[in-house]
């Protein structure tokens, strides 16, 4: 297809009552979208039913003026009738009663929103091919200070602020490294010795015999950086240093997982196993973990299930695989079900991260937890044509709020001015509702993932729009910014290591599905 083909196909998929982004209502769905004020995909509100009213009249007016209407027989009706005919941009909603003569009765309720334009055929062109970008990137990341200090040391850098989240950072780069070899073989010495010693680290730093969280490596480590009392998240790291979040173990197993592979050193499998031995442990009986866990106690700490399907559920099958150990893959089989039964249901797809607190239902979303759904069924489910379904599903969900193709709304709390975004972009979460890289690169991911099974060219043509943005915003260095809000942050203020490293994957992962390597 051309892409001007697949332009009017998502247009129509975007204006199609057949094709929304889960809709609340219908079949007893709940309406996760009250915390929500922009949308891509055929939209319907939670407004109160009046008694005795048989007929609504919904008024759009859009940012010209005009105004749409149609009448519902209830006050939760999709908008399709004038979904495809409202222009881009702010949308002010109202919703009132019909009497009997025609005329308008009662307010039932308004809505103030922003009508998201659906993927174009219309981009500016790449900076650099997707090989280009991705290979610059690794260098950039090779050259880095605080990752050529693990060289010569077997401690990270205490200058660089981000080593107060060590198994996020020191995984990411062991990670990266691995990769790193892959591009540049003949450099594969000094990235090899980096993601040893980082990951040397980790063990050494990991409690053992004795410590309720025997195997487990650390959240939160401040007492090691230098800098961490000019930390802007200093406070919440300190209230949390004797917790773990309990995803993060999970990235550090997986790293560790992909080192043994490459050096077939069993200390690192043997930790992987620990890791994995800690999720048996303390998995609950409905197949979900809690989020945060006292690291003296080994008690859970709050109510709020942990997200499994971001790296949990990637990593323990990636155990059973390497290990063949059916507890594994069953582990991970009923955390996917925990999900399908909760989560799937509730559509609460809550935005957990170590630097960020917890929230309450529908307030802080994030498209991380949905796009592991869709990847998942996508990687074992392609010939299920339901869960595929489910998939398509889940990720107009993630687009209709997490993607901007064209025009962001104008109003966000985290950024002044959002007519400087660079567009295609993805956002990360509501509490943090700004375009940052590594959200580009999860959703590219999926997008991947979703065309390999099969559904369709456009997911393809969306993953290399995103994909096309990053190789805009890299810097003449091969730096990829992690923020992509403001001027400051596009030149590399508040720059996070892993960030880059998933995006710089992101974007090879098309380079090898669309170039000639």
């Amino acid at each position: 297809m051309t892409n001007e083909e697949l332009a009017k196909q998502a247009q129509r998929e975007c204006s199609s009552e057949a094709t929304t982004a889960h809709h609340g209502g219908g079949s007893g769905r709940p309406f996760w979208n009250a915390e929500s004020f922009q949308f891509m995909y055929v939209p319907s509100f939670q407004f109160q039913s009046i008694s005795g009213c048989k007929k609504y009249r919904f008024t759009a007016k859009d940012e010209t003026g005009k105004i749409h209407s149609f009448d519902a027989d209830k006050p939760s009706a999709l908008l399709t009738d004038i979904w495809g005919e409202l222009p881009e941009g702010v949308v002010e909603l109202t919703v009132r009663t019909v009497n009997n003569d025609n005329s308008e009765g009662y307010l039932v309720g308004a809505r103030t929103f922003f009508k998201l334009a659906p993927f174009s055929a219309d981009y500016p062109e790449a900076r650099y091919t997707y090989k280009e970008c991705a290979s610059r990137a690794f260098s950039y990341i090779m050259n880095l200070d605080f990752i050529k200090y693990w060289i010569d040391n077997t401690e990270p850098d205490p200058n660089y602020i981000l080593n107060v989240y060590p198994s996020k950072t020191h995984s990411s780069i062991i990670g990266a490294m691995i990769n790193y070899m892959s591009v540049f073989p003949e450099k594969a010495e000094d990235a090899l010795k980096i993601a040893q010693n980082a990951a040397d680290y980790l063990l050494k730093i990991t409690p053992g015999d004795g410590s309720p969280l025997n195997g487990v490596p650390p959240t939160y480590k401040l007492d090691y950086c230098e800098n961490a009392k000019n930390f802007s998240l200093g406070s919440l790291v300190e209230e949390r240093s004797n917790t773990i979040m309990t995803v993060y173990p999970s990235y550090v197993g997986m790293a560790y997982l992909q080192l043994e592979e490459k050096i077939k050193e069993q200390k690192y499998l043997d930790a992987a196993i620990k890791i994995g031995e800690f999720y048996l442990k303390n998995v609950q009986q409905d197949g979900s973990w809690n989020i945060i866990i006292d690291g003296k106690t080994g008690r859970t700490v709050s109510s709020n299930p942990c997200d499994p399907l971001t790296n949990i559920v990637p990593f323990l099958m990636r155990l059973y695989k390497r290990t063949g150990n059916e507890k594994w893959k069953s582990l991970s089989t009923n955390a996917i079900a925990f999900v399908e039964k909760n989560v799937l249901v509730s559509y609460n797809w809550e935005g957990q991260f170590e630097d960020s607190g917890l929230s309450f239902n529908y307030s802080n979303l994030t498209h991380y937890g949905a796009s592991s759904l869709a990847r998942y069924y996508a990687a074992y489910c392609s010939d299920d044509e339901a869960k595929m379904k489910i998939a398509d599903e889940l990720v107009r969900f993630i687009e209709d709020q997490f993607v901007v193709w064209n025009r962001p709304a104008p109003w966000n709390k985290d950024s002044d001015d959002t007519s400087i975004w660079p567009t295609p972009c993805a956002l990360e979460q509501y509490n943090w509702y700004v375009p940052i890289d590594a959200s580009s690169a999860n959703i590219i991911n999926t997008f991947i993932a979703m065309y390999k099974a099969g559904r369709g060219e456009l997911y393809l043509a969306k993953a290399r729009a995103l994909a096309d943005t990053v190789t805009r915003v890299q810097h003449e260095d091969g730096m990829i910014p992690t923020h992509w809000m403001n001027e400051e942050t596009l030149n590399g203020h508040n720059f996070w290591i892993n960030c880059m490293i998933a995006t710089a994957n992101a974007v090879n992962a098309v380079s090898e599905l669309t170039e000639n390597n």
